[in-house]
């Protein structure tokens, strides 16, 4: 079940580290990276609008990538999270240890172990897939905002819309954006992971029983006297 000790053991053990990475320097980090770009976009919008739109619409669309590879890693996460039996079972396993000893099931229990692991190995290897390619396509970034801006730049000093001075200052401020982009996007995964053990942790803590709630109902009030009434003592001879 769902709230096994051995289940609710590893999601406490796990999910409570991976919640750091929003509380600490890490979101500081994004923040800082995220005023950058507002402050870039309207520098670039400032000299040369033309430069601007087009830098400002790649990073959108990098948004939009990163928002669906986000979605696809945290629908993962909660997946591997439903299906972790290694945790579960090393927890029974170690609270069980004697009774395993004694009944000579030690290399069953181990198989177990090795088939559950061996499942969430093969999970971890098909986000670090879609991880690799947030990467990839983060880090290359830069590159392909100079690529198009300097591209859209050049034409546009050519046809005498903006001076080159402008043109430059424009591709800059876009180049600028393109690496706080760079900087804040290393701790994607991260970011996603304490989301999903964020709302775990949450549902846990405010899950209701089926049986339904203890706060709720009759609650008789019961005193701690003790009357007896046409009560009989015999005393054997």
């Amino acid at each position: 079940p769902a709230h096994a000790p051995g289940k609710l053991i590893t999601r406490l053990a796990s999910d409570a580290p991976n919640i750091k990475a929003v509380v600490d320097a890490r979101m500081l980090q994004v923040i800082y990276a995220l005023s950058a770009i507002v402050a870039c976009i309207v520098i670039a919008f400032i000299y040369c609008w033309q430069v601007a739109i087009l830098g400002t619409s790649l990073i959108l669309l990098l948004a939009f990538v990163m928002i669906g590879l986000a979605y696809k890693i945290s629908v993962m996460n909660i997946e591997q999270i439903k299906n972790d039996e290694a945790g579960r079972i090393a927890i029974e396993i170690i609270e069980n240890v004697k009774t395993i000893q004694l009944l000579t099931r030690c290399d069953m229990f181990f198989d177990h172990y090795e088939t559950a692991s061996k499942q969430q190995k093969r999970s971890e290897l098909k986000k670090g897939m879609i991880e690799a390619i947030n990467y990839s396509i983060t880090q290359s970034f830069m590159y392909f905002m100079m690529c198009f801006t300097y591209a859209v730049g050049i034409r546009v000093i050519y046809q005498g819309d903006k001076s080159s001075d402008d043109t430059f200052k424009g591709i800059i401020a876009m180049m600028l954006g393109a690496v706080a982009v760079m900087n804040s996007a290393q701790y994607f995964p991260e970011f996603v992971k304490a989301k999903t053990a964020a709302g775990m942790l949450f549902n846990i803590i405010y899950r209701k029983p089926r049986t339904g709630d203890l706060m709720e109902g009759d609650r008789p009030e019961i005193r701690g006297n003790i009357l007896f009434e046409n009560v009989k003592f015999s005393y054997p001879q």
